[in-house]
């Protein structure tokens, strides 16, 4: 079987033609979370990893380069705008004064698209899944004070090698112990990193105060990559959910009909059977109906009005 790809002045004609507008996004992982995304919005919509696009492969600057080369089309009476929307990471490209501008384009407002999925929503949507505590149960009070304990953690780990990280990005003749090429287990294991990092936090302190950012979960949305980001906060939820029914049993969040009658043994909120990070991760990419991304469907809507 032959190879199939797709000219981009081709794919601007198909959307005219069809009046579907089409989504241009970085790579394979990104099709199935903006076809959940594309399910938010009033009307039908294309995916199209960049890389199936002749002449392109993957990656955020190949979308940017397909956009300039509809853009040096000759002009039609159909504004690219209304057809083809691409949609990249933000990366650290707004720190490097990078970020360009092209009317067919969005950039993320947070590191990558995993950054989204790290929210109360997602908490709430794990709970829901992970136990048989359903939502009618848990308050939201219940939510929060576990957020607010997954927030600590994460800052605690994930802080001070994303600002590491980032001042490697932003300084090409720094002598950085992190990159954002390293993977997120590296964070766990590579203790003279985290001990260099440590005796330098003054100085990444000073790059944050320069960027306006501050140690909270909305900077590492920002700042931290998102695959580490998204990995570290399925880890947090199930350190979380394992200690659901000591809460319960002690009456720190909203208690079980059975912990009441004291049946400890059979509290709603014990974690189901197999459940694990991947299984956290696999599961929250499919929840997109939280405020996180409805700046994303609105701006995919805009194609229309």
């Amino acid at each position: 079987m032959s190879a199939m790809s797709w000219e981009i002045d081709e794919l601007l004609n198909e959307a005219v033609m069809t009046g579907v507008p089409i989504v241009l996004v970085e790579g394979v992982d990104d099709i199935s979370t903006y076809h959940f995304i594309g399910d938010r919005v009033f009307f039908d919509i294309e995916i199209y990893a960049i890389e199936n696009i002749d002449g392109y492969t993957e990656g955020c600057e190949q979308v940017i380069a397909a956009l300039k080369e509809l853009h040096n089309l000759p002009p039609s009476e159909n504004p690219i705008k209304n057809h083809i929307l691409g949609i990249i990471d933000k990366d650290v490209r707004d720190y490097r004064q990078e970020c360009p501008q092209i009317e067919s384009l969005l950039i993320l407002k947070y590191y990558s698209i995993e950054s989204h999925f790290v929210s109360k929503n997602i908490l709430e949507y794990a709970l829901g899944l992970c136990t048989k505590a359903n939502n009618h149960m848990v308050s939201d009070n219940d939510i929060q004070l576990l957020m607010d304990a997954i927030e600590e953690q994460l800052i605690q780990k994930l802080y001070y090698f994303s600002l590491e990280a980032l001042k490697n990005a932003l300084e090409p003749e720094y002598c950085a112990d992190f990159s954002y090429s390293f993977k997120a287990g590296r964070i766990n294991t590579d203790l003279d990193a985290k001990e260099k990092i440590t005796e330098k936090t003054g100085e990444l302190d000073s790059l944050a105060d320069r960027l306006g950012l501050s140690s909270s979960l909305n900077t590492l949305k920002l700042i931290t990559k998102g695959k580490w980001l998204i990995d570290f906060f399925a880890d947090e939820i199930i350190i979380e959910l394992k200690n659901l029914p000591s809460l319960c049993k002690t009456e720190k969040i909203t208690v079980c009909q059975f912990c009441l009658n004291q049946s400890f043994d059979k509290c709603l909120y014990r974690l189901k059977e197999g459940i694990n990070k991947n299984s956290i991760k696999n599961f929250s990419v499919t929840c997109v109906d939280g405020e996180e991304f409805s700046y994303i469907v609105n701006h995919i809507e805009q194609m229309k009005l």
